[in-house]
């Protein structure tokens, strides 16, 4: 345990046992990192994430918060964290070896927030699912340079921000990363984006999976956005997302595939969101 950490790595994770082990090895394996310390916040986990942090990860920090949610986790372990500088990841990210020291340079250079670049594993026989996956999810630097927040699988923020703005708003199911940077931004803290403080992130392989993560958007737009119930709320480009915008993407990150054969999962993802708008679950 690093007596006097400059960064504090706060990692969320609830049933993580899968996945916490490799993304553990990867954070303590930094190289040019100022000092840090890593939190681990289990969030009810029913499977052995806590025996596997414990037992084979003993300089981390665990800690355990009941409020289900993992915006509540991260509150807990910024609370829990005694660094400057916050680094949030996920448990089925793998931050490369010079993640920190390439985040911390940019917060140097005078950013406030600092977005990572996020790789998505490739699968030696990827399903349709995977390749939509890895192909219109996560796509960080689109999202810091065209709409002004980044994800939480990979984001860097000076302690500062959130003396001034607060803690992640613990009610949303999912968006509070992009409420949290939208309020950072409009009090004026600058939020950029590093393509070298880079983590790998696990696609998700199966349709089923691509509806429920699009549901849980779909629900937290409901909850951030109030204006969703009012009228107009069905013309949001996040509920209509275009099957060709889709293609585009899949192609620019591998062979290309054709509408019909992403039509399926696409229509699944812009249905999940619909349902977890409209019934907020």
């Amino acid at each position: 345990m690093v007596s006097s950490p400059i960064v504090s790595v706060v990692v969320p994770v609830r049933d993580g046992a899968a996945v916490i082990d490799d993304c553990l090895k990867a954070i303590t394996s930094q190289r040019g990192a100022p000092a840090y310390e890593v939190i681990v916040v289990d969030n009810g986990s029913t499977d052995t994430t806590a025996d596997i942090v414990r037992h084979r990860h003993p300089d981390v920090r665990l800690v355990c918060e009941q409020q289900p949610g993992s915006y509540a986790a991260r509150n807990a372990g910024i609370a829990a964290a005694t660094g400057v500088i916050l680094a949030f990841t996920d448990a089925d990210c793998t931050p490369e070896p010079g993640w920190l020291a390439a985040a911390c340079a940019a917060l140097d250079a005078g950013a406030d927030l600092v977005a990572g670049g996020i790789a998505m594993h490739r699968s030696a026989r990827p399903t349709v699912a995977e390749r939509y996956d890895r192909a219109v999810y996560l796509r960080q630097e689109d999202l810091v340079r065209n709409h002004g927040w980044a994800v939480t699988a990979n984001l860097v923020v000076r302690r500062s921000v959130f003396d001034a703005v607060g803690f992640f708003d613990p009610t949303l199911p999912s968006g509070g990363d992009r409420d949290l940077c939208l309020r950072a931004g409009a009090a004026g803290f600058g939020l950029v984006y590093a393509p070298d403080a880079a983590v790998g992130h696990r696609p998700r392989t199966r349709v089923r999976e691509i509806w429920q993560v699009n549901r849980r958007i779909g629900s937290g737009m409901r909850r951030r956005r109030p204006e969703h119930a009012r009228g107009g709320w069905w013309r949001s480009t996040e509920l209509r997302q275009p099957l060709d915008w889709v293609v585009q993407c899949v192609a620019e990150d591998g062979p290309r595939l054709r509408r019909r054969q992403l039509v399926g999962v696409h229509a699944a993802a812009m249905a999940g969101r619909w349902v977890g708008l409209l019934t907020g679950r």
